[in-house]
C-alpha cells in the first residue's frame, strides 16, 4: 500500500519503520524532520514506568517495555534504563495501588518517613510513597535515532519541509494537501502530528477535545560530575495544595531531569519560541533546594516541548471512514509508548482488528459524553 505518515515523532516515526519494513511503500511527512526542537519529542530522555492510575496504561507499557526491547535488538541501540520509580502522593496513592494490585505490578509500599532508602538524599515531606521497580528512562534521543535508521534502511522516504494543511477524503483515497507543492495521495494516512493534530482532525469533521500546552525541564546537577545521578530513580510527586507536581527522572552523562507539571503557556502553531523559562528555572532550582539536598541546585540546561492532553487524560487513536489513521492526546506520557504505538499504528494502517485496551482508546469513548474540561496535569485524571 502507498502509506503517508504524518508526523515524525515518538509515534509517527515508529509507524512508519514498522510500515516499511513490513514492505509497504511510505512516504513520511514532517515540517522540521525528526527530532526537531519544536516537537514533542525533542530531548535525551523521557519517563517509563508500569506505576499509573489506569489499568489500561499499566497493560500497555507492559508492551511498551517489550517494543523497546525488540527496537534495540533491531538496531544494536540501547533504548532504555531500568532504574526503578518512586511516586510520591496523598489522595491519589489509593486508587494507583489498587490498580498495581489488580495488574499484578510488583510494587513497594514506602512509609513516608523512609523515602530516603529508596531515593537516596530525598527529603522527607510527611507523605507516603509506592516504589515500583520496573521504572526508569527511555533514552529518547537515541529511540527515534534508531527509529529512522530502520527507516531508512528499508528504503524509506521523508519528505521535509513543507506544511501539511489538511487531509482530505477523496472517491480514490486520502490525500494530504500542503502549503506549497504537489498532494500527495495514499492508501491509508497516517496522522500524528502531535499539538497540531486538532485543526486536521477538524478538516476530516472529527472534534475532539485537545489542549496542546508547552511545559519545561531541566537538567540539575554538577556539571563537572554528571555521573552523580546516573543512578538516581525516576520520581514522580504528586501536587501539594496549590504546588504542582513534579516528574524527573535521570539522563545518563547530562545530569537529573526535572519538570514541574504545569504549562508555561498555550500552545500555539505559529509560536517557534522555545526560550525556556527564567521564572520555572528557578522554581526547579527552589524544588531542588527544598527536597533534593543529595543533588547540587545548579541549572545545567533547560528546555521546553509541547503537551497535548486530552479530556480524559487517554490517548486518542483510532481509525476513520476513509483510510484515515488517527494517533494524538499524548497527554505528557507519550514517549514510553513510542516503540509499540509504532506497532499499534502500524496494525491500524493495515486494518488489523485491534484489542480491547486499544480499542479503548478510540473515538467510541467520547459518544453521548458531556464535554469536560481538559487535564492541565498528568494528576487531574
Amino acid at each position: 500500500m502507498r502509506i503517508v505518515v504524518v508526523g515524525a515523532g515518538a509515534w509517527g516515526l515508529p509507524a512508519a519503520a514498522e510500515l516499511q519494513a513490513r514492505g509497504h511503500e511510505v512516504t513520511l511527512v514532517d515540517r522540521y524532520g525528526v527530532g526537531n526542537a519544536l516537537s514533542s519529542s525533542s530531548g535525551p530522555t523521557r519517563l517509563w514506568r508500569f506505576a499509573d492510575p489506569d489499568p489500561v496504561k499499566v497493560r500497555l507499557a507492559r508492551r511498551g517495555l517489550e517494543a523497546m526491547e525488540r527496537l534495540a535488538l533491531r538496531s544494536g541501540t540501547r533504548t532504555f534504563i531500568r532504574r526503578g520509580l518512586l511516586w510520591r502522593d496523598e489522595a491519589g496513592l489509593d486508587r494507583l495501588v489498587g490498580t498495581l494490585d489488580a495488574e499484578g505490578v510488583a510494587y513497594t509500599a514506602v512509609d513516608a518517613s523512609d523515602v530516603g532508602r529508596f531515593f537516596d538524599g530525598l527529603r522527607p515531606d510527611g507523605r507516603n510513597a509506592v516504589w515500583a521497580p520496573d521504572g526508569g528512562s527511555v533514552l529518547a534521543a537515541d529511540s527515534l535515532s534508531a527509529q529512522a535508521g530502520l527507516f531508512a534502511a528499508d528504503g524509506g522516504s521523508p519528505d521535509v519541509g513543507r506544511t501539511v494543511t489538511a487531509v482530505e477524503r477523496t472517491p480514490h483515497g486520502p490525500r494530504v494537501v500542503f502549503t506549497e507543492g504537489p498532494p500527495r495521495d495514499a492508501d491509508v494516512v497516517v496522522l500524528a502530528a502531535g499539538p497540531g493534530s486538532g485543526p486536521l482532525l477538524a478538516g476530516l469533521g472529527v472534534d475532539v477535545p485537545l489542549l496542546p500546552v508547552l511545559e519545561q525541564v531541566v537538567h540539575v546537577g554538577d556539571p563537572a560530575r554528571p555521573h552523580l545521578t546516573d543512578e538516581l530513580p525516576g520520581f514522580i510527586d504528586a501536587p501539594r495544595g496549590d504546588e504542582p507536581g513534579i516528574y524527573a527522572m535521570p539522563t545518563p552523562g547530562i545530569g537529573y531531569k526535572i519538570g514541574i507539571d504545569a504549562a508555561i503557556r498555550d500552545w500555539a502553531l505559529d509560536d517557534l519560541d522555545r526560550t525556556p523559562s527564567a521564572e520555572r528555572t528557578r522554581e526547579t532550582i527552589d524544588r531542588v533546594v527544598r527536597d533534593f539536598p543529595g543533588i547540587t541546585p545548579h541549572a545545567i540546561d533547560a528546555a521546553v516541548c509541547s503537551w497535548t492532553a486530552s479530556s480524559d487524560g487517554r490517548f486518542v487513536v483510532d481509525r476513520l471512514d476513509g483510510d484515515v489513521v488517527i494517533a494524538c492526546g499524548d497527554s505528557g506520557s507519550g514517549f514510553k509508548f513510542s516503540a509499540v504505538m509504532g506497532l499499534i499504528l502500524a496494525d491500524l494502517a493495515e486494518g488489523v482488528p485491534v484489542d480491547d485496551d486499544v480499542a479503548s482508546l478510540g473515538l467510541a469513548r467520547f459518544d453521548g459524553v458531556p464535554p469536560r474540561a481538559i487535564p492541565r496535569s498528568l494528576f487531574d485524571v
